[in-house]
Formats: structure tokens, sequence, C-alpha cells
């Protein structure tokens, strides 16, 4: 792709961007980055001067920041690959008798091949005029907490052990290294989603302010641009949990948390945004009947939600993601969602609690802007 200045505003602009997890969900965020890089007129890997990644968004991270690839270039890695890592087998069969379902072995290997022995420092050298950033999540165990790996001295003057760290190793513990799927990476890791940073908005937001050195990431002149790789509405019904089991409890559970996570780190950013200390565009859509319907995908909808290694809903997130992204207005500065019309609050009885009628109408939630 042909590379082409992109204006800055007087004192200059940096730009981050903040990839969620999702595992196979993945190519949906490369449609968005590929319709991206499309209107700029140059790749990601040169337009942004942060690459931020929980999960599926730490690969694609990596191989933009590292591989210097387009999204479209990473979307044909994911088409090619995706259905290896995935590879099904006797495991899927007795899936609640095993404590992992997938070797990492495939997916290490790939690894290996794409960045050899390179650490997290070696990206400055990549761009030594401007350089860039890189910010990795993965959770550990042993410490019991989020680690930020990534590869810029700390503004505060302490030590960041994490340009030390291999870029193999690093997408490996965030990615490759969600319970159940994989199991611990070296045997304490775990993927960077399985707490509030599965959205890695805000915290890249954090990381670009207070702790990067180099680039210098400075409050007013900083834009984060945050992708989803596509979310789920919840489809439940009334009284459809009175007889669950432990295990639907616990994927229930584990939903719910990630749908407040995104929520915690996307308004996170937003009141940043409101103390014009960034500006934040957000890019999500949540895959349901209704919004399928209104992109008119005409590939067969897999049963919903979908798991991240449905390897059997490639095609179909590959045409959503292409007609979602054929949808944005990238110079709309808010962001862009499509999620299905939600039901008023105060329109449901079993909320409204007072023997006086509801309002005549509720007021338009903050969000409005980004529907």
């Amino acid at each position: 792709m042909a590379s082409a200045e992109v204006p800055a505003p007087e004192g200059g602009q940096r730009n981050v961007l903040a990839l969620d997890g999702g595992g196979v969900r993945g190519v949906v965020t490369l449609q968005m980055l590929a319709s991206l890089e499309e209107h700029l007129k140059r790749p990601a890997c040169e337009f942004f001067d942060m690459f931020a990644g929980t999960s599926t968004g730490a690969v694609i991270a990596a191989l933009l920041a590292f591989e210097r690839l387009t999204a479209s270039e990473v979307l044909e890695v994911y088409r090619r690959l995706i259905p290896r890592v995935f590879r099904g087998g006797w495991r899927k069969l007795v899936k609640v008798l095993v404590p992992r379902l997938y070797s990492t072995g495939f997916a290490l290997e790939r690894l290996e091949e794409f960045f050899g022995d390179r650490t997290l420092s070696d990206l400055a050298s990549l761009r030594s005029e401007n350089p860039q950033a890189i910010l990795l999540t993965t959770h550990d165990l042993v410490r019991d907490e989020e680690l930020f790996l990534s590869n810029y001295s700390f503004r505060t003057g302490r030590i960041n052990y994490g340009p030390t760290w291999k870029v193999r190793d690093a997408v490996a513990a965030s990615a490759f290294s969600a319970p159940w799927y994989f199991g611990p990476y070296q045997g304490r890791f775990v993927d960077g989603g399985v707490s509030i940073f599965n959205t890695p908005a805000r915290q890249a937001a954090i990381e670009a302010l207070d702790y990067c050195a180099a680039p210098e990431f400075a409050s007013g002149r900083t834009v984060v641009w945050s992708f989803g790789s596509g979310t789920f509405a919840s489809g439940f019904q009334k009284w459809a949990a009175d007889d669950w089991f432990p295990f639907q409890w616990a994927g229930r559970l584990y939903s719910d948390i990630q749908s407040d996570a995104e929520a915690d780190q996307i308004f996170g950013a937003m009141r940043m945004e409101r103390e014009k200390e960034i500006a934040f565009r957000r890019y999500q859509v949540t895959i349901a009947p209704e919004t399928i319907a209104r992109l008119r995908v005409p590939v067969v909808t897999p049963d919903l939600p979908i798991e991240l290694d449905r390897v059997d809903a490639l095609e179909f997130l590959d045409d959503l993601g292409r007609r979602f992204a054929a949808t944005i207005d990238w110079d709309e500065p808010g962001g862009h969602l499509l999620r299905p019309a939600r039901p008023d609050p105060l329109r449901d009885p079993d909320l409204w609690r007072s023997s006086a009628p509801p309002p005549a109408e509720s007021p338009s939630p903050p969000t409005a802007r980004l529907s």
C-alpha cells in the first residue's frame, strides 16, 4: 500500500491503536483496519505511534508493528492459520473432561517463524527517527496481577522489564494462553482478556500519557482508536436461569464480566476525552439478528454467540466485518457503533418499582453520539 502523509494539527498529533481480544473474531477487527488503511492511503503500521492489544488483538498488533504487514495481509494470515490453530480432535468430543482443548505447538512454531528472537525493544530500530510503542497485556497467576508488556522507558524513572521480553513470548502470553482453550503459558501467564483488559482502550491511553517516555504523547494531542471484534446481545429470557448448573453459570458470568469490562474501559476513555486528555474513537458491532439483517449478510448465520475458537464461523465473520467496515465514516470523530435498538428501561415494568407513572420520555444515554 502506498504511503501518504496525513496532516497533523499544530503541535503534532499522536495516534494510539487499541485492539480488543476475541479469537477468530479478530477478522472483524482486521476488516475495519483494512478499510481504515484504504481511507488513509497508508498502512496502519506507519500511521499509528502505539500498538496496544489483548489476545487476538496482541497478535494483530505485533504483526503490524514488527512485520510491517498491512491489515489485508494479516487477514490472509488469519484465514490461513486459524483452522490449524483451532484444529478439532478428540478433546472437543470430551471437552468437559479435559483441562485444555488445543495444543499450542503449531501456534508457537508460527510465532517463532514470524518474530524469531527479536525482543520488544527491537521495535525502536524499525522506525528510529520517529519511534513507535507497543503494549501487550497478559495476566500473571503467580503475582495475581495484569502485566503490561511494553517496549519503552518509563517517564517515572522506574525500570521497565517489558523490553527484555521476546516478541513471540509476549504474544503467546497474551493470546495463546486462554484458560481451558490453551492453558497457562510457561505455567503462569494467561490471556490478558480474563480481566478487565480485553478491551485495552483506557489502559493504552494511560500508558501513553503517564508512562511512555518515547515517543512522547501529549495531553490534548493524542487520539485513541479503539477497535472491537464484535460483541453479542444477551438473548436471556426471564426465568431461564432457574435450573442452571454451575457450568452454565460460569459461562454466563464470564460473558457478563467481559461485557462490563468493555463498558468500564470505554467509559473510562470517554471520561478522559471529556477532560480533553485524548480524542477517542470506538468502533464496534453487536452481532445480533437485527444488525445482521441491516448489514444484509448473505452468509448463513452461525449459532450465536460465536466463541473464540469457532472456525466454522470464519466466512460469516469475514463478510460481516467487511460490510460493517463499509458503513464507517472515518471522518466522524466519535467512532461508530452498530447495535440493536435498546428498550427504554423506564418502559420495563419489572424495573419500575414506584406507584407513580414513569416519565413520558427517558433522556438520551451519554453514548448516543456513538450509535
